[in-house]
């Protein structure tokens, strides 16, 4: 695989005081599915036919999700789990309730990851964003960043965030591994702060949490969608 670098551009800090602080965004990172993956490989030469390789794919993926689901952990080069659960417990006598708790995976970057991350360059570009930037997310039931529930209401701030809600192509969207689901009910819509009921039927697990408007930093319509991604992986609870 060619050498790359990454790439991020310079915008202004809406988290400080200091009007000319700025923070990094990462741009034009390329996303590779399971099917890229595989090209890479059958690139570099392997005994492995195309078919054996899928077949392993889903193999080992379900493997891992059906340990996960019987509540073991993964230690992998690749990376590492752990469990924990949310919410508050009233006394020693109190149990698990999913209306009030929830069980979160924790995933991190194993050896192999981290090394990986440590051997990339970066590269500045030019440009100032006219895209939504999410500088945070929330559920307000739980208050939790990390882990939101399915149904609930979550909260998120940041810049250039408001959209027009009767357009399809734009709000807020949960994006997963089998595809993407729209938050239909908008409570606020601000350029700083929007709030949704975030979708119930969205499935449980790692998602990207995106907004996306045809609306610039004047509030008018424009022609272009305009995507803002979320920096952290939130996961869906049921």
């Amino acid at each position: 695989m060619a050498k790359d670098s990454i790439k991020y551009r310079l915008d202004k800090n809406p988290l400080t005081a200091d009007p000319d602080d700025c923070m990094a965004q990462v741009v034009d990172s390329r996303v590779f599915t399971e099917d890229d993956i595989r090209k890479e490989m059958l690139k570099r030469g392997t005994e492995l036919s195309e078919s054996t390789m899928i077949a392993y794919q889903n193999l080992r993926e379900k493997v891992i999700a059906d340990i996960i689901e019987n509540g073991g952990s993964i230690n992998t080069p690749l990376f590492n789990t752990s469990f924990s659960i949310t919410g508050v417990f009233t006394d020693e006598n109190d149990t698990f309730d999913k209306s009030r708790h929830a069980v979160k995976l924790n995933v991190n970057a194993g050896s192999a990851i981290r090394e990986a991350a440590s051997k990339t360059t970066t590269q500045k570009t030019e440009g100032k964003s006219t895209d939504p930037y999410i500088t945070r997310v929330k559920d307000t039931v739980s208050l939790d960043g990390t882990v939101i529930k399915a149904g609930t209401v979550i909260e998120i701030t940041g810049a250039r965030l408001k959209f027009d809600a009767t357009d399809a192509e734009q709000g807020v969207f949960a994006v997963t591994a089998s595809g993407e689901v729209r938050a239909a009910t908008v409570i606020d819509n601000k350029p700083a702060r929007v709030v949704v009921i975030f979708p119930a039927d969205v499935n449980a697990g790692d998602f990207t949490l995106e907004v996306r408007t045809k609306l610039n930093a004047d509030n008018k319509a424009v022609k272009t969608l305009k995507i803002g991604r979320y920096g952290k992986t939130l996961t869906a609870v049921k």
